[in-house]
Parts: C-alpha cells; sequence; structure tokens
C-alpha cells in the first residue's frame, strides 16, 4: 500500500466522498477530508500531510488565502489547486501563491493519475 498522506479540502461533499474513493481505490491508504479552510487548518496541525487537494472556492476563507497559510506554516506538503473554473488567472495565482498543480474540475480518476504520476507519488 502507499503510505502518503493526503488531505481533500472541498466544501462539496460529493467531491470529498469520490476523490477520497478514487484514491483509495488506488491504494493509498491515508486520505483525510476537510469540508472548510478552519477544518483543514486543524487537521494539518496533527498530521504532515505529503499531498493536499484544494478548492479555490470555500465558504470563509478562499482556496488561495489558505494556500498562502499552508506554504508558511506546512512548506512540506505540496499543494495542487482545485476549481471547475480553470480561468488563466485563478491558475496564474495558484502557482505565484506556491501551489505544485491545478486540477480542473470535476476531477477524474485519470486526472487523478495524472497528477500523482507527475508529483511522483504514483
Amino acid at each position: 500500500m502507499k503510505h502518503i498522506k493526503i488531505l481533500i479540502i472541498d466544501d462539496v461533499e460529493a467531491i470529498r466522498t469520490f476523490s477520497g474513493l478514487v484514491l483509495k481505490r488506488m491504494g493509498y491508504e491515508f486520505v483525510e477530508t476537510a469540508d472548510s479552510a478552519e477544518v483543514a487548518l486543524e487537521k494539518v496541525k496533527y498530521v504532515a500531510f505529503d499531498l493536499i487537494l484544494l478548492d479555490i472556492n470555500l465558504p470563509s476563507m478562499s482556496g488561495l488565502e489558505l494556500l498562502k497559510k499552508l506554504r508558511i506554516e506546512f512548506p512540506a506538503s505540496q499543494v495542487v489547486m482545485c476549481s471547475a473554473s480553470s480561468s488563466d488567472e485563478n491558475i496564474r495565482q495558484a502557482i505565484a501563491d506556491g501551489a505544485e498543480g491545478f486540477l480542473v474540475k470535476p476531477v477524474t480518476q485519470t486526472s487523478l493519475v495524472s497528477l500523482l504520476q507527475r508529483l511522483e507519488f504514483a
């Protein structure tokens, strides 16, 4: 089994569930989810996640704001932004703020596999 620690941060339950199931079927044992920036910040205090999949649109704090906090407080975690809005501006801003990549929603098994291979987690 793959011992990579993954955190999925998205306010849509169906997306968290689908992504988590796909990752677990792929052999990733440690997959956690968070439905808000606040829950995510609490989880990263206790677990050193290798990979964080982060939605840009979160309710109380934007994903880009959370990305900046994560880069400062937890620089070892690789963060990939996710959004249905794949505007050039969103992508540029995410990369400039320290994201390792950008996944366009809807996230599929193929896009997750490709991402994990590119980041050398597969």
